[in-house]
């Protein structure tokens, strides 16, 4: 949903979506009794993930997330409210199995949540690794 006039991708891909958390928790805990031992969570902009299906809407109906840090604005309005984040995303495929190594891709700068910064801290198998894709907005650079 980040609509930068030279980029294509969020007009061939489409607006983003989400899957539904327990969909992806129960993906990951398959593949765990296979033997995989890492996982990557892939998404344009991952860290924007936001459930807001009946059952999540349920399960978290109200609460204060904040997905666009200061020095940024988001022009998006349809952010926040109820539902499982990205953060939450993390949490549960992390709480698995300690063994299992998680990984994240391809996140926006803007959309890091302090949540999610605290949570890559605490737990010991979400990996230390921040991929930050980097553009210019430069016509004379893009060309």
């Amino acid at each position: 949903n980040n609509m930068c006039s030279y980029c294509i991708v969020p007009f061939t891909r489409g607006r983003e979506r989400s899957r539904p958390l327990d969909s992806i928790v129960s993906e990951v805990q398959l593949l765990l009794e296979e033997g995989v031992k890492e996982v990557v969570l892939l998404g344009q902009n991952v860290n924007s993930y936001h459930d807001k299906s009946e059952a999540a809407v349920l399960a978290m109906p109200s609460r204060y997330y904040q997905t666009s840090n200061s020095g940024f604005s988001n022009l998006y309005k349809l952010r926040g409210g109820a539902g499982y984040y990205f953060a939450d995303l993390v949490e549960q495929v992390s709480d698995l199995n300690p063994e299992l190594r998680v990984r994240f891709t391809s996140p926006h700068p803007k959309d890091y949540p302090n949540e999610l910064l605290q949570l890559m801290a605490e737990r010991p198998n979400v990996c230390n690794q921040l991929h930050m894709p980097a553009q210019s907005g430069s016509s004379s650079v893009l060309q």
